[in-house]
């Protein structure tokens, strides 16, 4: 007996298959850039925890009894900054989600960060270590392994009680924070870490890292 083919039923088939995916991916980037809408929002106001800090540093006369202010609202601002970078982190190597201005506005909330610790390092008399890495997403083999040994170093000396703060940055997002800081500590090559004002170029393995910081 011969099966008839029913050209309808398949092309129906086809047109509703496409209206499906067309849906899951436009729902995919409503949430994706719903999520994007957030971090902006967050990133705004940790920026304005920051300058509340700052600007409390600054009317007081920098006696050590306000240093356990400082350092509870720091921990809190590095929490949250911490937080935020591992959003952007997944909604692009997992969603492909890039947002180059939210990106910026993510490296300002780094570097104010940054220098309050530094900050605060100086006046109350903190032994954190402060890192700034380096790296390209366009430009850079090994910037995906050097990120990794830079956090397994981290969790491997805060284990041991070794406060260790990472500031990250792509230099070649064309960021005017950035950019001041690559000028500032002399990077020309990616990947590049800072310790404590100090520049070292090239990949460095976590345990190159760790003496790095321990011999500090």
């Amino acid at each position: 007996m011969e099966r008839k083919i029913s050209v309808s039923l398949y092309a129906s088939a086809f047109i509703l298959t496409v209206i499906v995916f067309s849906a899951g991916v436009l729902v995919g980037q409503m949430i994706d850039q719903a999520n994007q809408a957030t971090i902006s929002q967050e990133v705004g106001e940790i920026s304005a925890r920051v300058a509340s800090t700052q600007l409390l540093m600054l009317l007081e006369d920098g006696g050590p009894s306000f240093c356990p202010v400082y350092r509870s609202a720091l921990d809190s601002i590095n929490m949250d900054v911490e937080r935020i970078g591992h959003k952007l982190t997944y909604l692009e190597e997992e969603k492909g989600a890039y947002d180059i201005p939210l990106k910026k506005s993510y490296f300002v909330l780094e570097a104010q960060s940054y220098l309050l610790s530094k900050k605060i390092n100086e006046r109350c008399g903190e032994n954190s270590t402060l890192l700034l890495y380096f790296y390209s997403n366009s430009n850079c083999t090994q910037c995906l392994a050097q990120g990794n040994d830079i956090l397994n170093a981290r969790d491997e000396l805060r284990a041991q009680g070794k406060e260790v703060k990472i500031y990250s940055f792509d230099g070649d997002l064309g960021s005017p924070v950035a950019d001041a800081l690559k000028a500032q500590y002399g990077v020309h090559t990616y990947p590049s870490i800072v310790v404590d004002g100090r520049l070292y170029s090239g990949q460095a393995g976590k345990s190159q890292i760790t003496g790095i910081i321990l011999g500090g």
